[in-house]
């Protein structure tokens, strides 16, 4: 019997069991087992739970998501057609749903895989070679495995959902702990209507806070529920609202909305730029070991941001989408003016607007060619277009520490610009800036006094509080596989280092032999694993492969009859 140890019970090791199922025949249960450890219900994990409200909607295209296997061949959009129809063909639904599809989809691995499958609802606080096998510890004690598959996700598999740094977490905010899923700190008894409140973030999660206050309060919308760019959303408050919730963020900036509809010659534009940019690929992985430059792919993706540009009718030039690029402040290609600085029509009330606010409703402008196209707006089609591309060019790809963080830097700044919130999520909370109720933290502002503090950073992927080799370990997990080199993360990087199956590397670049990682720990030497969309990895695949290879090894070994006694 090979015993299988999987830390983490959410979409990635649910992806990971399920292609191994595919790979086995019926009668294998009798030779592999797999103990998954979440004290979350397993396939939904701590990100998807089911108990959340339903106003928190999916933030991309419900089409990517897609646990089918030979147990059952719907993929999400399939199961809500008969098991919620009510949300049919709707491309961003509550995201409990989401997590009662994926649970589903684990049960029925537990129940009719071909491997057999058990919940344990623990969290894992170690992991340790002992001997041939892998010692598994937590509260439940200790067991011994064959293979052990780190998908931790972002529970990162301590006790807590997460051991903030020295210094990271919010002083005095009502959440310790990160919102994954959770948001029992935000309940009228901690957080009355007569309140000012104060979040620290101003992205997705920040974004969620400020709709559970309240439309989850009651509060109700009044205009259009789809296809208006403009400002036509009107916030009618329930009166059990905070009075004043507040964004405050190191860049002062908010996410852009996603565009519902691309340009078919921009899509056309981006398909032509590929083979250049495999072809900066290739360059990357030939070039000196330490080289580690990344220019050639910067070039690549500014040309095709500049064909897109002139395909839009806005020349633009390379400079001023590097400065983009670099500060994430988006202006109107061909101009040095803010795309955030616009003057309203007649028919537009309240002040003049600049900023963020002024950038966000912009932003929806543009996404309906209503308002001159923005460096931000360009930089969203390449980096969302060719991210797949951009996944697989960069895959375990070496950098310079300067490369690294100048990736890091760009990278963050492009995410915002290109995987922001739905449109109506941004027009629900433009409503909220137009009804008051809503604010930006100006640079250096500080909560009012007595300000109810919110936390609504998430931890960053990886396993390291900042890139090697200053950044500690972000649990007593990860800490421990670290001290005994177990695993490697590289200078300039957070994540674990693996083989394209997973396997870990070790301190010595050795190959870990049954230690394997997918998911957010692997995070920086490979790219976007904040993904529901299982087909931009192939690492739980051959995960997979090789596990079942052993099975059948082992199933072909025939059974030596004990020695009889003389």
């Amino acid at each position: 019997m090979i015993r299988v140890a999987v830390v983490g019970g959410g979409p990635k090791c649910l992806f990971a069991l399920l292609a191994l199922h595919d790979r086995l025949p019926a009668h294998s249960r009798a030779h592999i087992s797999a103990d998954v450890y979440d004290p979350f219900p397993p396939g939904s994990g701590s990100v998807w739970r089911e108990d959340q409200p339903h106003l928190l909607r999916l933030n991309v295209n419900a089409g990517i998501v897609d646990a089918s296997s030979t147990l059952n061949e719907a993929d999400f959009a399939g199961w809500l057609a008969h098991a919620a129809p009510g949300f049919t063909g709707e491309k961003y639904p509550p995201r409990a749903l989401v997590g009662c599809y994926l649970r589903e989809q684990f049960q029925l691995l537990e129940e009719h895989g071909n491997v057999a499958v058990t919940h344990a609802p623990h969290a894992v606080t170690a992991v340790d070679r002992e001997g041939a096998k892998w010692q598994v510890q937590g509260a439940f004690g200790s067991e011994l495995y064959d293979e052990v598959l780190v998908a931790t996700g972002h529970g990162l598999g301590d006790v807590k959902p997460w051991q903030p740094q020295p210094g990271q977490a919010l002083t005095g905010a009502l959440n310790p702990y990160p919102l994954i899923g959770s948001y029992s700190s935000l309940t009228t008894s901690c957080i009355g209507a007569d309140s000012n409140v104060w979040i620290r973030g101003s992205a997705l999660t920040a974004y969620d806070v400020a709709l559970l206050l309240t439309e989850g309060r009651g509060g109700s919308w009044q205009g259009p529920t789809n296809g208006a760019p403009t400002r036509e959303l009107r916030y009618v408050p329930s009166g059990r609202e905070p009075k004043s919730i507040t964004f405050a963020s190191r860049s002062g900036l908010l996410m852009n909305p996603k565009s519902e509809a691309v340009p078919p010659a921009i899509t056309a534009c981006l398909d032509r730029f590929k083979a250049s940019l495999h072809l900066a690929g290739n360059q990357f992985r030939t070039a000196r070991p330490d080289a580690g430059q990344l220019n050639g792919l910067w070039v690549v993706l500014l040309r095709c941001a500049q064909d897109c540009a002139l395909i839009m009718g806005t020349p633009v030039s390379a400079l001023a989408l590097w400065r983009a690029a670099l500060t994430g402040v988006s202006v109107a290609a061909g101009s040095g003016s803010l795309s955030g600085a616009r003057s309203r029509g007649p028919e537009e009330s309240g002040p003049q607007e600049s900023g963020p606010v002024g950038e966000l409703r912009n932003s929806l402008l543009v996404n309906y060619c209503q308002a001159p196209v923005t460096t931000g707006w360009l930089w969203a089609r390449v980096w969302s277009g060719l991210y797949a591309d951009l996944i697989a060019v960069l895959d375990r790809v070496p950098k310079s520490p300067q490369a690294g963080r100048q990736f890091a830097t760009v990278a963050r700044n492009l995410e915002r610009f290109a995987f922001g919130p739905p449109e109506q999520t941004a027009r629900k909370l433009l409503a909220l800036f137009d009804a008051g109720i809503l604010h930006m933290a100006r640079g250096g502002e500080d909560p009012a006094q007595g300000a109810e503090l919110i936390d609504a950073v998430t931890p960053g992927p990886g396993v390291l509080s900042r890139p090697a080799p200053e950044g500690g370990p972000t649990s007593g997990l990860f800490a421990g596989l670290l001290a005994h080199g177990h695993v490697w993360v590289r200078a300039g990087e957070r994540g674990l280092l693996t083989d394209p199956d997973g396997t870990c590397l070790a301190r010595d670049g050795s190959r870990t032999l049954s230690l394997a990682a997918v998911g957010r720990p692997t995070e920086d030497p490979t790219l976007g694993h904040d993904t529901l969309n299982r087909g931009l990895h192939g690492e739980h695949q051959r995960w997979a492969q090789r596990i079942a290879a052993r099975v059948t090894a082992l199933e072909s070994t025939p059974t030596q009859p004990r020695a009889l006694k003389e």
